[in-house]
């Protein structure tokens, strides 16, 4: 999968542009500010529909402009067919997705359309951070492997939802909070049951990205599912009652999830150098996007912010010859264009020059 061309209007700096982008790699160099990063969350805008810097999208329209758009022709499979995907966004906060002219409905249908890994500064946040960054890799990995997670998804997000609006209540009927508890507990089972079955398919890939870099060590991971798994979850709910209403919220489930990736036994974020941290995460993208070539049969795309602030000359080599075993497509942004000519010097790739909000093909 990759894209042909890339039409951006409207996205912060950048009014117009087209550019044709390279089945491989794409690299893009200026100075600070002139828009190299806002062509990353163009495309990234284009495959989850949202931004990667901000959360209200209207401050990603260009001052001057009411509106944004993004289009590409996307190309997958084995023939290559190609498909016109286009995503608009007003400053009124209407949101319009196509595909081939046809509206999409929800998020979730970009996403399956142009899926996509992201790495940048924050990234590192996948260990340091808290659970939530987690459950969020490990769900684009479910959601691309497990047909009809999308749909359990949504059941229990608005079945949590409803639990804990009742919570927030001041007078509880128990008897409706134990409706919404019973039809939260299989849906929350549900959810654990393919989250571990995609980390355990993961392993094997994720040896294989790690033993791509030097000085990782032996990485493994735990999956906490929410809850204490020597007592049935519809027991600590039980248990849970009186504390939940205390504290208005649910306590234990799926939502509490977390991954406890490890080093040589230790928790990684506590005992690897920043260095470090950023080469795992690394990997472990890497190992979602090869289960995915591997379950799928198409790469993904990788947007990579800044590479030569992130990552000394001899991993980026690395990563980027993992990224060419894989068929990926990826964009990958610098400020000076020295840092990738012998990089890129055997490997097939298009450069970009951006200067103020202006694409040069070099």
């Amino acid at each position: 999968m990759y894209l042909s061309n890339l039409d951006v209007l409207q996205v912060r700096n950048l009014e117009s542009v087209h550019i044709t982008c390279h089945p491989q790699a794409n690299i893009i160099f200026g100075a600070n500010g002139s828009g190299k990063t806002s062509l990353l969350e163009a495309i990234y805008l284009l495959g989850r529909g949202r931004s990667f810097r901000h959360r209200d999208l209207r401050v990603v329209i260009n001052q001057a402009a009411t509106e944004l758009v993004v289009a590409a022709r996307v190309a997958r499979g084995s023939d290559g067919k190609r498909r016109q995907l286009g995503i608009k966004r007003t400053s009124a906060g209407q949101f319009e997705a196509r595909l081939d002219g046809a509206s999409l409905q929800s998020s979730a249908q970009l996403v399956a359309e142009l899926p996509l890994q992201l790495i940048d500064a924050h990234s590192f946040m996948l260990l340091e951070g808290g659970p939530q960054q987690r459950r969020q890799f490990l769900d684009w990995g479910v959601f691309h492997v497990e047909h009809g997670y999308t749909d359990l998804w949504r059941r229990f997000q608005k079945t949590l939802k409803q639990r804990n609006q009742l919570l927030r209540h001041g007078r509880i009927d128990p008897d409706v909070l134990r409706t919404w508890t019973a039809e939260l507990v299989p849906l929350c089972e549900q959810i654990t049951v393919r989250r571990e079955r995609y980390l355990e398919a993961l392993r094997a890939p994720l040896q294989d990205a790690v033993a791509a870099f030097d000085g990782l060590g032996e990485v493994s991971f735990e999956y906490y599912c929410g809850w204490d798994r020597k007592l049935g979850l519809a027991e600590v709910y039980k248990a849970d009652e009186s504390r939940d209403m205390a504290t208005k919220t649910t306590n234990h489930g799926a939502h509490r999830g977390d991954v406890i990736i490890k080093v040589n036994g230790q928790p990684a974020a506590d005992h690897f150098s920043r260095g470090q941290v950023k080469l795992l995460v690394y990997a472990l993208k890497l190992a979602q996007a090869s289960y995915y070539k591997e379950s799928s049969g198409e790469s993904c795309l990788f947007l990579l912010d800044d590479l030569p602030a992130e990552l000394d000359y001899f991993h980026r080599q690395q990563v980027m010859a993992f990224l060419n075993k894989l068929g990926c497509q990826y964009f990958i942004t610098g400020v000076d264009r020295q840092d990738f000519t012998d990089l890129v010097e055997n490997i097939p790739h298009q450069m970009f020059h951006m200067e103020h909000g202006v694409v040069a093909v070099e």
